[in-house]
């Protein structure tokens, strides 16, 4: 496979997106680790979905047979103790020769809350964060110093847990909390952030330079050496253009809407070629039918979202998202969902469209 042109600039990532991958069995994702080592992928992320494979036990298949870093972007805070959590990714660098493992944390993504009960959403980022940071450092943490934590996966308040056993590889927290309040948690607690799949929206819209900043700002207060910054980048690339952008969107729908319920104005999706009215339907679908009408996705919705098309369509637009990345001091860029053919969007991508940027 090809070389990496743009590994001289960015660090670059893919992110197995389990709900997209469901249809894979795991010795196949293993095969596409292989593919993307070989395609000059240094990182691979795996996501936190419950209907999904367990991103754990995921990551393990791929750390003894795949010589990258690793991580999970990420760790949803409610669905995992901190105690399981430790100790999964404390084995799993027993098998990495070294290799970073990058932990990233996050209340999860607009089902959560249809799943679990989400607890204090702020507090249990900064409590799972730091008590993580401990635990992976070696040292004992005291359920009582936690309280929402503790609560919320019934600890005992009076116990005081230690691992007996430590990491192999160094471990590095991130952020994956996309709003203001997260991002100064991740500022002041995470070594990184990692800015999920609607940056290309965030920045075009000229909210990021904010965001980037209540970040940037925290780590400074606490003394914390400077943010490690990873984008995701939606992804579809395939040979037949139209294909790339109909697998899209359902993912968009999602996501389009996500922003309004996030605070996003009306002014905020014209700056992105979307017209509000747009979005009015597509949630009015969601509400007449529990899911989305497909057919009101639109072009503007696609284009804000997702790098999306053929090889040349998404070289041309990739380039515009790469400037974005290294204006706002981004290191890695963390290619996710890739196409309707997962093999094929991954040799595409490694083959086609990195080597000519």
């Amino acid at each position: 496979m090809g070389s990496n042109a743009l590994g001289s600039q960015f660090e670059i990532g893919i992110q197995f997106h389990l709900p997209t991958f469901r249809n894979i069995l795991l010795p196949e994702i293993v095969k596409l680790g292989h593919l993307a080592h070989s395609g000059g992928i240094s990182q691979l992320w795996v996501t936190d979905n419950l209907q999904s494979r367990n991103p754990y036990v995921v990551l393990t298949a791929l750390a003894g047979r795949v010589p990258v870093k690793l991580g999970s972007a990420v760790t949803v805070q409610y669905f995992r103790s901190p105690v399981d959590i430790a100790d999964s990714v404390a084995a799993i660098t027993e098998l990495m020769d070294g290799r970073e493992f990058g932990l990233g944390l996050a209340r999860g993504n607009r089902n959560t809350p249809r799943l679990v009960k989400v607890a204090k959403p702020v507090t249990m980022l900064r409590e799972m964060s730091q008590s993580l940071q401990r635990l992976l450092n070696g040292h004992a943490v005291r359920f009582a110093d936690y309280p929402a934590v503790a609560s919320y996966f019934n600890l005992m308040p009076d116990a005081s847990f230690q691992l007996n056993f430590a990491p192999r590889s160094p471990v590095r927290l991130y952020c994956g909390g996309n709003g203001p309040r997260a991002l100064a948690v991740g500022g002041a607690c995470m070594d990184g952030i990692i800015f999920g799949g609607t940056f290309q929206a965030v920045a075009r819209t000229g909210h990021m330079d904010a965001l980037m900043h209540i970040a940037e700002d925290a780590a400074v207060q606490s003394g914390r050496a400077p943010l490690r910054k990873v984008a995701e980048i939606k992804l579809s690339v395939a040979s037949d253009g139209r294909a790339a952008r109909e697998f899209v969107k359902h993912s968009v729908a999602r996501r389009i809407v996500a922003l309004r319920e996030e605070g996003y104005s009306a002014d905020d999706y014209r700056k992105l070629a979307i017209d509000p009215a747009d979005i009015d339907r597509l949630q009015e679908s969601e509400r007449r039918s529990g899911d989305f009408d497909l057919a009101l996705v639109t072009d503007g919705m696609i284009d804000a979202l997702f790098v999306t098309g053929s090889p040349a369509e998404c070289r041309e637009k990739l380039a515009q998202v790469t400037r974005m990345a290294a204006h706002h001091g981004f290191q890695q860029l963390m290619f996710s969902e890739l196409g309707p053919d997962l093999g094929q969007g991954l040799r595409l991508l490694c083959d086609k469209i990195l080597p000519s940027l």
